[in-house]
């Protein structure tokens, strides 16, 4: 059967706007784009869009492609310190002469709302509160709304990026999953991916990298990854057609996994804003607990 994650997705989306309504001043969200790249064009437009709609205000900060990574650290210091400031992503991909690694652990863990800086992610790994990578929240979301318990299910993850796999791995595990994770030199992919209760795959390689033998009868199958077949078509890791009837859930691609994401990155903004006011709050009251004491 097929996922609606369009109709899940409306569901996030009002959840969203609800949830903006307690707030009194709107999240602010700002993207960093370097260069002119056009699918980065297409997602800074769906994110900004998206913003909108639930109510939180973007700042787009565009930069040519041949910028230093002295000028991009100076500005990510500067929204570092901007108060007004709640979220600060910078969209991939950038280009090669940038070290990405670097540029997104500049990023105050507190306003990383994509996840990924080195700080976010070992908290999540030690289980500690924080923000987490959207894709693999979308993941879970979905996993969720399927009703899904995960308790003791032999989930297969295929990919390791610290984009999708490596965090996925820990958010399953949370969940007191049994986990595979698969990658590029994985040496007999079928004899891991046959057992899955649960597999997604997010490798991006090849179309029909999964096919219907591949698969376990009656498995939930999550494709994250977003490829262009020989017609310039969009598709996935996945023989969608012949493997949807053989499953009992398969998210489409496109209009799968990838419609989430970018709420994911709203949800992650709104959870920025509460921690902000959350530590602001506390440093007022130890400052007002110092001030009793003189």
């Amino acid at each position: 059967m097929n996922v609606d994650c369009r109709l899940l997705k409306k569901k996030k989306l009002e959840e969203l706007k609800e949830l903006i309504k307690d707030i009194d001043t709107p999240p602010v969200l700002a993207i960093i784009q370097v260069g002119n790249v056009d699918a980065s064009n297409i997602y800074i437009r769906n994110k900004r869009k998206a913003a909108e709609m639930i109510g939180i205000q973007t700042q787009l900060y565009h930069f040519e492609e041949n910028v230093t990574e002295e000028d991009l650290k100076r500005q990510i210091k500067r929204l570092n310190e901007d108060e007004q400031v709640n979220g600060i992503f910078i969209q991939l991909p950038i280009p090669r002469h940038l070290n990405e690694k670097l540029l997104i652990d500049e990023i105050d863990p507190i306003k990383d709302v994509d996840g990924l800086t080195t700080y976010n992610l070992g908290n999540l790994i030690s289980g500690q509160e924080g923000l987490t990578p959207c894709t693999p929240n979308a993941v879970i979301d979905i996993l969720d709304e399927l009703h899904c318990d995960m308790t003791g299910q032999n989930v297969v993850v295929i990919g390791r990026s610290r984009l999708v796999g490596l965090p996925l791995f820990h958010l399953l595990l949370q969940r007191h999953a049994t986990i595979d994770v698969c990658h590029s030199k994985t040496k007999d992919l079928k004899a891991h991916t046959i057992r899955a209760d649960i597999l997604v795959t997010a490798a991006g390689t090849q179309k029909n990298l999964i096919t219907e033998d591949m698969v376990k009868k009656g498995s939930i199958i999550i494709d994250v990854s977003i490829i262009r077949d020989e017609n310039n078509k969009l598709c996935g890791d996945v023989d969608y057609h012949n493997v949807v009837k053989k499953v009992s859930y398969i998210t489409p691609v496109p209009g799968g996994v990838g419609q989430l994401t970018v709420l994911e990155l709203m949800k992650n903004t709104m959870k920025a804003y509460q921690l902000q006011k959350k530590v602001k709050k506390h440093s007022y009251n130890l400052k007002m607990k110092d001030t009793n004491k003189m």
